[in-house]
C-alpha cells in the first residue's frame, strides 16, 4: 500500500493506493496518518515552503521512504509546453497526466478549481498551455483587502443571480468571473471534453452543463499513480 499526498495552498489530501484503486484517508494529525503501514509516500506539493518542510520532516520521522514529484519535459506520452518544464506547477502536471491517462486520444480542457483555478489544454499528447486565475475565495479576499467600502460578513452559497446585498454581489461576481473565464477559454479553443477537478468543481459544473463536462476528482492522484505503476 502506498501513501499519495497532495499538499495544496489550503489543505493536505491523502489517499491510500493499492496499485488499482484509491481510498481517501481521514486524519486529524500527520502522526495519526503516518501510523498506518505504507511502503512509501509520493508527494505533490504546491504549498508554502514551511508546510512542505513540516510534511517531509514528519515522513522522515516516521521512517517512511518518500518521493517528491516534479513537473517534467515529457512523461507517459504527454509533453510539457513550458520552456522550463519544472516551472509548471506539479499539481497541474499531475492532473494533466491523469487526464491523458483516462482520455489518451482526445483533445481536453482540464480545469482544476481550487485556491487558484487553472485551465490547461491538451491536444495530441501535447500540452498547449493554459491560464491561471484566482479561485472563488481568493477573488473575494483580494476585493475585500483592496477596497475601502466593500465589506462581507458571511459565507454564502454563490449562484449566478444578480445580488441584492454586498455579500451576495461579491460571491456571485466571483463565481461569474470563473464561469465566464472557462466559457471564454472553451470558445477560443474547444476540445472533446472539459474535465473538472478540485474543491469547487461540483459547483462550477452546474453552470457548464451545456458543454461536454465531466467531474474527475482524482486526476492528481491518477497522475501520481503512474509514477508507481510504471
Amino acid at each position: 500500500m502506498y501513501l499519495l499526498l497532495d499538499l495544496g495552498n489550503t489543505r493536505l489530501k491523502a489517499v491510500a493506493y493499492d496499485g488499482k484503486s484509491f481510498t481517501a484517508l481521514q486524519f486529524q494529525t500527520l502522526s495519526d496518518l503516518l501510523k498506518r503501514p505504507f511502503r512509501a509516500a509520493y508527494l505533490s506539493s504546491v504549498g508554502n515552503e514551511q508546510g512542505t518542510r513540516e510534511l517531509l520532516g514528519a515522513l522522515e520521522q516516521a521512517n517512511l521512504p518518500y518521493i517528491v514529484l516534479q513537473s517534467e519535459a515529457t512523461a507517459f506520452g504527454l509533453k510539457n509546453s513550458y520552456q522550463q518544464p519544472q516551472k509548471l506547477g506539479v499539481d497541474r502536471w499531475l492532473a494533466m497526466l491523469g487526464a491523458h491517462l483516462i482520455y489518451p486520444d482526445q483533445d481536453l480542457l482540464v480545469v482544476d478549481a481550487g485556491t487558484a483555478v487553472t485551465l490547461d489544454w491538451i491536444r495530441g499528447g501535447q500540452h498547449q498551455g493554459g491560464w491561471i486565475i484566482p479561485g472563488l475565495r481568493l477573488q473575494q479576499q483580494a476585493l475585500l483587502m483592496h477596497t475601502a467600502r466593500v465589506n462581507k460578513d458571511q459565507q454564502l452559497q454563490p449562484d449566478l443571480t444578480a445580488g441584492h446585498s454586498t455579500n451576495v454581489c461579491v460571491e456571485n461576481g466571483a463565481l461569474a468571473a470563473i464561469v465566464g473565464a472557462i466559457r471564454c477559454g472553451w470558445q477560443i479553443s474547444p476540445a472533446n471534453r472539459l474535465l473538472l477537478t478540485g474543491g469547487d468543481a461540483l459547483l462550477l459544473k452546474r453552470y457548464l452543463v451545456d458543454l461536454p463536462v465531466y467531474l474527475e476528482p482524482d486526476l492528481i492522484f491518477l497522475g501520481i499513480a503512474q509514477y508507481i505503476n510504471n
